[in-house]
C-alpha cells in the first residue's frame, strides 16, 4: 500500500452513488460516513483520504459506485488529541490508537484507519 495516494474523502463520498460507499458494517450509509469525515476535519484534520477503493465494474453496476473501508487522516501535531478523540468515537478495527500515529513532517501526523 505504500505510495498509494487516496482521493479526498468528502469529494469521493459526495460524488459516489453507492448508498453504502464506505465501511458499511460501521457507518451503514454514505451519509453517515460523510458526517464522520466532517467530524475529523472539525477536530483538526487537514486532509482525509479514502484508501484504495474496490471499483470492480460489477460492483459499480450493482451498487452504483465503488466501495472502500480505509481512511488516511492527516493532521498537525498540535491537534493529535482532538483527532484521536473523534477517531475513538468512530471505532475503527485498526489504527485508532496513539501508537499508530506516524510522523510525516516536522508538524504533521498521519493515521490510517480501517474497518473490516
Amino acid at each position: 500500500m505504500s505510495g498509494y495516494k487516496g482521493s479526498e474523502a468528502l469529494s469521493w463520498l459526495r460524488s459516489n452513488k453507492n448508498k453504502c460507499a464506505f465501511a458499511g458494517n460501521r457507518f451503514e450509509t454514505t451519509a453517515n460516513a460523510i458526517e464522520a469525515v466532517k467530524r475529523l476535519y472539525a477536530a483538526g484534520a487537514t486532509e482525509v483520504a479514502v484508501g484504495p477503493p474496490l471499483e470492480e465494474p460489477e460492483r459499480i453496476q450493482k451498487y452504483g459506485g465503488p466501495y472502500a473501508d480505509m481512511l488516511d487522516v492527516m493532521f498537525p501535531k498540535k491537534k493529535t488529541e482532538q483527532v484521536l478523540a473523534v477517531v475513538k468515537s468512530l471505532r475503527p478495527d485498526l489504527g485508532g490508537k496513539k501508537k499508530n500515529v506516524i510522523k510525516r513532517d516536522e508538524g504533521d501526523r498521519k493515521l490510517m484507519l480501517w474497518w473490516d
